[in-house]
């Protein structure tokens, strides 16, 4: 078996071992956690696959700072879209669910 075959094989265990672990987290009632530790393990999911099967390992210098601009760009983005959710308040609208009574009909 090849060098470069077995670092596939590796990244694709680990890459299953990960899958079983944010599965069985998953049912863990870990609170506030639980989502902390799903985007941890998501993140080094993702850093095997561009590490490994896009080959930024054996990239140019070029090309590795055009990734980690566009992974920068992509937790700007995240991270707006986030504030934008925590920050939004519902919309007031007084009496939206109390039921009006139609005049009469004379």
């Amino acid at each position: 078996m090849s060098r470069a075959l077995g670092w596939i094989w590796a990244c694709w265990a680990a890459l299953l071992v990960l899958l079983a672990t944010t599965t069985g987290l998953a049912f863990l009632p870990l609170g506030r956690w639980n989502l902390v530790v799903a985007i941890a393990i998501a993140s080094l999911k993702a850093l095997i696959v561009v590490i490994v099967f896009m080959e930024l390992r054996r990239s140019s210098g070029l090309v590795r700072v055009f990734a980690g601009a566009g992974f920068l760009w992509l937790m700007i983005l995240l991270g707006l879209t986030g504030a934008d959710y925590a920050n939004r308040h519902e919309a007031y609208i007084p009496n939206a669910f109390q039921r009006h009574e139609l005049p009469a009909k004379r």
